[in-house]
């Protein structure tokens, strides 16, 4: 079954919001084939060989270094002072692994059990998870010195048989993933293989959480880009996890990141592998981290940058899950954006860091954005789906809710301009406790001119019709988007989504 799934390999320097986002990743490790979890280095923290500076290793450093928790006003530059580091907020050893083999291996019966009510794919197993947990080269920001069992895990998984794309998710540096394409570069660069090698790495590869071709270290710019200038990176117009989001996410989904909610929906009363999750004010100490960073004790957000005031939060607050917005594109809900950049994701419309089409989402400020002021139209559906999952982890699936699935829907097709277009879809709802579903029309992949009208447009039940509007033009395009939501106390949603072409 995992061969249907996508392909994905995370990286990770354990910064708090990372391991947030692994508790939250661990709950759909079902529907995704994450194949590797590899620790890596980072400007935020590394860890450290016990013989070397950060300068003897790195002379192009990007970490603020100890000005980042003792200056009041941190400068936007490196720290020069950081190439005297031998180690810089290091990372807990063994965290990913004790998660593995106690919290989540004590969610899994019931996550099995909930898995199979909802007729999804098996997680894979708490020692399955172990095994695919490595140690990359998390000595020091932007460290390629040496191959490491994380790095040698990602080259593998490149040059391996398995035809589906490679998604690289970079939670940390980019070091680990650069150290990869280095190995395969040293074996194959001087061979007459090189050009077919290169050609396979750009079309196989694609990296999620870098932007604008920097990571949060400079090894791609340094080291990978040589090598591999026509690797792809990825990005999503729309945020998930920020630091901040519990005061400035979109408004119709403000009070899901804002206590109690998080505390009542997600933490509480679901077992120790959701209690493991961080909130603002929650009391717990992050190791190795100093004051200023301390957001479980004192709840308030002071990167001491200027012109960013410092920020308290209420106690239960959403607190961050700054790298999820990788992986959340990529969960199979039903939209179509992962496997075709003219649909939608959980995140919006895909594009191309740094090589933006046309037709692209450039910058946040660019999509179209309705009138409500709630420019996501999947955020606050996908917030309560996150609570739904977290049941699975201390519930029998009778207390639980799953999704509705919709097994088949019509397909793509053409139409003239007036005609009347025939939609529908067979769906299936284990739980048998009724769906609402409806058809509205996706503004954004839409090319009709005149979308942004139709955007109140809209069917409330899975076999209708559409009108195609009268003044459309040959090549106009309509995405039109299937919701269907169970009726539930936490409810699941789930999409189909078709496109009608003038013809």
């Amino acid at each position: 079954m995992s061969q249907n799934l996508t392909r994905v390999i995370v990286t990770t320097d354990m910064e708090v919001d990372d391991m947030n986002s692994l508790v939250h990743l661990a709950l759909y490790l079902n529907v995704l084939d994450v194949q590797a979890v590899v620790y890596t280095a980072s400007q935020y923290h590394f860890l450290g060989d016990g013989v070397h500076t950060l300068g003897e290793v790195n002379p192009h450093w990007r970490t603020k270094g100890v000005r980042s928790y003792t200056w009041d006003v941190v400068p936007h530059e490196p720290d020069p002072e950081a190439g005297s580091l031998m180690e810089y907020r290091p990372f807990p050893k063994g965290w990913i692994e004790s998660l593995w083999s106690n919290e989540y291996a004590q969610a899994w019966p019931q996550l099995q059990a909930n898995a199979a009510a909802a007729g999804e794919p098996s997680f894979p197993t708490p020692a399955q998870m172990i095994e695919r947990t490595y140690m990359g080269n998390a000595a020091f920001e932007g460290d390629v010195r040496e191959e490491t069992p994380g790095s040698r895990v990602i080259a593998n998984a490149i040059m391996d048989d398995d035809p589906r794309a490679l998604w690289l998710l970079s939670w940390g540096g980019m070091n680990t993933i650069v150290r990869a394409l280095m190995s395969i570069a040293e074996q194959w660069q001087n061979t007459p293989e090189w050009p077919a090698v290169q050609q396979r790495v750009h079309q196989k590869v694609r990296v999620m959480g870098v932007a604008d071709g920097v990571g949060q270290d400079n090894s791609w710019l340094d080291h990978g880009r040589e090598i591999f200038p026509e690797l792809v990176f990825w990005r999503v117009p729309y945020r998930y996890g920020g630091y901040i989001d519990a005061k400035t996410a979109q408004p119709d989904t403000l009070p899901l990141f804002k206590a109690p909610w998080p505390e009542q929906n997600l933490t509480q009363g679901n077992g120790p592998l959701m209690a493991r999750y961080m909130l603002y004010g929650d009391g717990r100490v992050y190791e190795n981290e100093p004051e200023r960073f301390q957001f479980g004790k004192h709840a308030r957000l002071d990167w001491g940058l200027e012109g960013m005031p410092a920020m308290q939060f209420e106690r239960g607050d959403f607190m961050a899950e700054g790298d999820s917005m990788t992986y959340i594109p990529l969960l199979p809900f039903g939209l179509r954006g992962i496997d075709d950049p003219d649909f939608d994701t959980l995140l919006g419309r895909m594009f191309h860091d740094g090589r933006p089409d046309a037709d692209a989402p450039t910058v946040f400020a660019a999509i179209s954005t309705p009138a409500d002021d709630n420019p996501n139209p999947y955020l606050r559906a996908y917030q309560e789906d996150f609570a739904a999952r977290a049941q699975w982890c201390a519930h029998d699936p009778a207390a639980c809710s799953h999704p509705a699935h919709i097994v088949e829907v019509v397909a793509d097709r053409s139409a003239v301009a007036g005609e009347r277009v025939a939609l529908a879809a067979t769906i299936v709802d284990p739980d048998d406790k009724g769906f609402d579903a409806h058809w509205d029309v996706a503004v954004d992949p839409s090319s009709y001119a005149g979308a942004q009208d139709l955007s109140l447009w809209q069917k409330c039940t899975p076999d209708t019709t559409f009108v195609v509007p009268a003044d459309a033009r040959p090549g106009d395009r309509f995405a039109l988007t299937l919701t269907v939501q169970t009726r539930a106390e936490r409810p699941c949603s789930r999409y189909a989504q078709v496109a009608i072409t003038v013809a």
